[in-house]
């Protein structure tokens, strides 16, 4: 009727539905709360920083975060050097 080695992949399989099932309902769900908790986390501090736009791409980035440049006395928040070059550019191009 069954073999001992029937009897193994018996018994393997239940030891591995068993870990899946200890998986899936009590780390799994820790993880998802502790992803979901990071994910607040970082999008509230993200809405405490005051905030500036970029003029050529418009763009809104953190003001500490943000390249500055003083351009005909008045002062200009960039998010990259890109832009701040085509800014530069463009206001030369108008003088």
């Amino acid at each position: 009727m069954y073999h001992h080695g029937d009897m193994r992949y018996l018994i393997l399989f239940a030891l591995l539905y068993l870990c899946y099932y200890v998986l899936k309902k009590a780390v799994l769900p820790v993880l998802r709360t502790y992803r979901q908790f990071r994910r607040y986390h970082k999008s509230s501090a993200l809405a405490d920083k005051e905030l500036v736009q970029d003029p050529h791409c418009q763009t809104y980035i953190p003001k500490e975060t943000a390249l500055r440049a003083t351009i005909d006395g008045e002062l200009y928040y960039f998010c990259s050097q890109k832009c701040l070059e085509e800014f530069k550019k463009a206001s030369d191009v108008q003088d």
